[in-house]
């Protein structure tokens, strides 16, 4: 995932490093003119961008109780993640975004199909795959249902474009973003490592029967794939040993449910320059007031992943909405100052890089018949870093 032009990056980094410095300014003169060992935290340090980043179908943002302490200032920062927000009761989602690059756009500009591959000619199937397929071989219905070759075309996507411009394990998913719509009939199915069956829900967040979705298969738009059984070790999401941190993503896997998709639209720079604010308000908030952390690392990242992403709503705690806006909790995107403006230098650098007229495009897909659907093949192992 390369940068383009080593000039602005490095404007970039040095702005980090003097909004570093005006904040370090800022600490030090609170502490010199503070009458008491815990002040409440001027009014200077209240954050001014105050738009927060708005996606038609996020989930309704919960008014924060006077009781959980936090001010005016710390409020409008919870609010500005609200939107990328996802647990267990906040699923289903119509739009979700998704990184690619310049060759794939092209790609798209000549042939608007948006889901192409089955799996990456480099790396082979992804974990996804593999859970998938291990489903459908213990005969769970749902799963033999979608290892067919209807779904077989994938691509990964999630709620913020922030939470994946890193990608896991190295890998890289290009500079250029694309939004896309669900159909509103469109249904979800869910698979976490931790459950041995699948679900499905619809854009409300309702159960669906599985005989419902059995009967009509042609309403699954997307899988929402969590690995909720972490350990430590090798963090990829693509093939490789069992040993894996936990993550998350949406898989796009059904064309004819998308509504449309766009690209380089003023919206979608819109959103990439509001997230990046969002983060450094954030960033400028754990530099000032550097919260009590029970875990890092490898332990932060089970945290999360067993006791954030499986919850109805999330903590209404700046961290709580944090973590719960997450794809990958590890690595760039622990809540640290540092971290956090690492993550927005990118995405500013992101936003630079759509560049080019807007495309948008209304896909006309349809669904095969139940005499074009075949069972997918095995997913293909492409081993890395020795045996395992």
């Amino acid at each position: 995932m390369g940068r383009h032009d080593g000039r602005v990056g490095y404007r970039r980094r040095a702005k980090a490093t003097l909004e570093k410095g005006a904040w370090l300014s800022i600490a030090l003169s609170e502490l010199a003119c503070s009458p008491a060992p815990a002040p409440t935290p001027p009014a200077s340090s209240t954050p001014t961008e105050t738009v927060a980043p708005a996606s038609p179908t996020a989930a309704p943002a919960p008014s924060v109780a006077a009781s959980t302490g936090l001010n005016q200032g710390e409020e409008e920062i919870l609010q500005k993640f609200m939107p990328y927000a996802v647990t267990d009761g906040s699923i289903a989602r119509r739009v979700l975004f998704t990184w690619t690059t310049r060759e794939q756009i092209a790609a798209l500009e000549k042939a608007p199909v948006l889901l192409t591959r089955a799996e990456s000619p480099e790396h082979g199937a992804s974990y996804f795959d593999q859970m998938l397929h291990a489903r459908a071989l213990a005969k769970d219905p749902l799963a033999q249902m979608l290892r067919t070759t209807p779904f077989a075309r994938a691509r990964y996507a999630w709620t913020a474009p922030w939470a994946t411009t890193y990608g896991l394990g190295g890998e890289s998913y290009g500079d250029q973003l694309l939004r896309v719509t669900l159909k509103p009939e469109a249904w979800i199915a869910v698979l976490m490592t931790s459950k041995k069956a699948l679900d499905v829900r619809d854009l409300a967040g309702k159960p669906v029967p599985i005989a419902d979705a059995l009967a009509h298969p042609e309403r699954i738009a997307a899988v929402y794939f969590v690995h909720d059984t972490p350990k430590t070790g090798y963090a990829a999401s693509l093939a490789g040993p069992e040993e894996r941190v936990g993550y998350r993503e949406y898989v796009l896997c059904n064309e004819s449910m998308i509504e449309s998709w766009s690209l380089r639209t003023p919206e979608i720079r819109k959103e990439l320059l509001d997230s990046a604010a969002a983060l450094r308000a954030l960033a400028r908030h754990l530099f000032l007031h550097p919260p009590e952390r029970r875990f890092t690392g490898t332990r932060w990242n089970v945290h999360v992943v067993t006791e954030t992403f499986p919850l109805t709503a999330p903590v209404p705690t700046l961290l709580g909405v944090y973590e719960a806006s997450l794809a990958f909790p590890f690595g760039v995107y622990e809540p640290e100052a540092d971290r956090l403006n690492t993550v927005a230098v990118r995405v500013e650098e992101y936003e630079e890089s759509q560049k080019g007229p807007p495309l948008m495009h209304t896909p006309t897909a349809t669904f095969p018949p139940p005499s074009a659907r075949k069972p997918s093949p095995p997913p293909r192992i492409v081993r890395r870093y020795g045996t395992y």
